[in-house]
């Protein structure tokens, strides 16, 4: 009769999982625009974690070196404002020496619109190609302008609303950020004993290892990151001045900030620096990228090992997989954690697999 059942709860259970895994099929598109919301909801907090975990690597910094200030909580303001002033200055750096020289260039462009456009005319008139004669409907035209204008509203509406959404995120990130930096033992305290109460010794063990090997590869990506960002765009403005390369300094700075980004991001550097010299020496366009390739290769090859060291341990295979996957759920947040996450992932699996190999021919040989 017991057997019975319990042969009848198996039943059911698995009816209800049938259900359940039937329901979802057909309603994948309700649940994934409810996993959305609640993505969009939690995001700011997210992103509040993500900026606490790169906030305190110079805010730890600050605060070993400053041990002789006896005032625990002074010393923690002065190390966050420490940690916070650095970011800024970085982002401000940026904006100030890149931000107006693309702003030039759009102002060229618009200016030699008359220009081009009589570039192209006379281009035009020089193949001898018959066009053919149109008869426009002025008014046709304009009706179609007008009935075009609720839509562009529309457009412009989203687009101010999605702006000032991602400033509010960011500031609700940022504010999120300074509570966690501010309370982090405390917050790790509760956090453990949480694990106490609801998590069984053993579990609780692996938890705090994921943990751990996390953190250390994250610090040590971000670490290396920064360096060779650091030493690819130094080189690149030395290199510039001494080629005579128009904005080396603004275009140094902005290869090595998109340098953060694994494989894509230099790549990305040399494209917008590439505009921006073109606008006011073509010629000097192919210097410019043939140097960027060439210093790409002895940074990556010669003091990238050298200063560096060994870097997070994917090959390259698995790095491009990391970014693109990361890229297309996270955008460029995705990209710059895609890397460490695959990275984490990669480690402990790796460890997971020889433990159980180690075992199984362990076992053999007994």
């Amino acid at each position: 009769m017991e057997n019975k059942s319990t042969d009848l709860k198996k039943y059911l259970i698995l009816i209800v999982f049938t259900l359940v895994g039937l329901w979802i099929i057909n309603n994948l598109a309700i649940i994934g625009n409810i996993l959305k919301s609640f993505f969009n909801i939690i995001f700011p907090f997210i992103l509040g974690g993500c900026l606490a975990y790169l906030l305190n690597l110079p805010m730890s910094f600050f605060e070993r070196k400053c041990k002789k200030v006896k005032n625990k909580k002074l010393l923690r303001l002065i190390s966050l404002s420490f940690a916070i002033l650095v970011i800024l200055t970085i982002i401000m750096l940026v904006i100030t020496l890149i931000v107006p020289r693309l702003i030039d260039i759009v102002k060229l462009l618009i200016d030699n619109i008359p220009y081009y456009s009589e570039q192209i005319g006379n281009f035009i008139s020089g193949l001898e190609i018959d066009l053919p004669q149109y008869n426009i409907d002025i008014y046709a035209l304009k009706d179609q302008i007008m009935n075009q204008i609720p839509n562009i509203l529309t457009t412009s509406i989203s687009v101010i609303t999605n702006t000032v959404s991602a400033i509010s995120n960011f500031i609700i990130a940022i504010i999120f950020a300074i509570y966690i930096l501010i309370d982090k033992e405390k917050l790790q305290r509760q956090f453990n004993k949480i694990m106490k109460a609801y998590i069984g010794k053993r579990k609780r063990a692996k938890l705090i290892n994921i943990g751990r090997v996390a953190s250390k590869v994250f610090r040590k990506f971000f670490t290396v990151q920064c360096l060779e960002a650091t030493i690819l765009g130094s080189l690149c403005i030395i290199g510039m001045l001494i080629l005579k390369i128009p904005y080396a300094i603004s275009i140094g700075v902005l290869i090595g900030v998109t340098a953060l980004i694994p494989i894509v991001g230099a790549f990305i550097g040399v494209i917008i620096g590439a505009i921006l010299i073109v606008s006011v020496a073509p010629i000097k366009v192919i210097t410019f990228i043939v140097y960027v390739l060439i210093l790409q290769q002895i940074e990556g090859n010669l003091i990238y090992p050298r200063v560096v060291g060994s870097s997070v341990g994917l090959s390259g295979m698995w790095v491009l997989a990391a970014v693109t996957v990361g890229g297309s759920i996270g955008g460029i947040l995705g990209m710059l954690i895609g890397v460490p996450i695959a990275t984490t992932v990669y480690t402990l699996l790796r460890k997971d697999v020889n433990k159980k190999l180690e075992t199984k021919s362990k076992n053999y040989i007994i």
